[in-house]
């Protein structure tokens, strides 16, 4: 099917997403940060992104904003632990295309995941 940029610096989260998408047909390709994550993004043709806004370092907002230059194109979906309605409008108004809060069922993800590939 399509191949997924997971970003998270939580291990646990990482293999449960990756679990959920490759159940659903996906390939997935892990990034456990933002340097990560830009790294793969330049050199793979990844189709979505699934990216965690609460990460030490560089967060998830750095990895969105660079994504917002233009130069990659596949559809974000924001996950966070803090989704309240400010950080939702935040993921919008900065080029996400959705957003989930922590915990995500496999439901939400894919279902999240399919909509964002139709519409990118």
């Amino acid at each position: 099917m399509a191949l997924i940029l997971i970003v998270t610096d939580e291990p646990d989260i990482l293999l449960e997403l990756r679990r959920d998408l490759e159940a659903h047909g996906h390939e997935s390709v892990l990034a456990a940060d933002a340097d990560t994550a830009m790294k793969r993004l330049s050199v793979l043709p990844i189709e979505a992104v699934v990216l965690d806004v609460m990460m030490p370092v560089r967060d998830g907002w750095t990895v969105l904003e660079a994504l917002g230059d233009g130069r990659h194109r596949a559809p974000v979906i924001v996950v966070s632990g803090r989704a309240g309605p400010l950080d939702l409008a935040r993921a919008r108004r900065m080029g996400a295309f959705g957003s989930l809060a922590f915990p995500v069922s496999a439901e939400q993800l894919n279902q999240a995941v399919a909509q964002a590939l139709v519409s990118g």
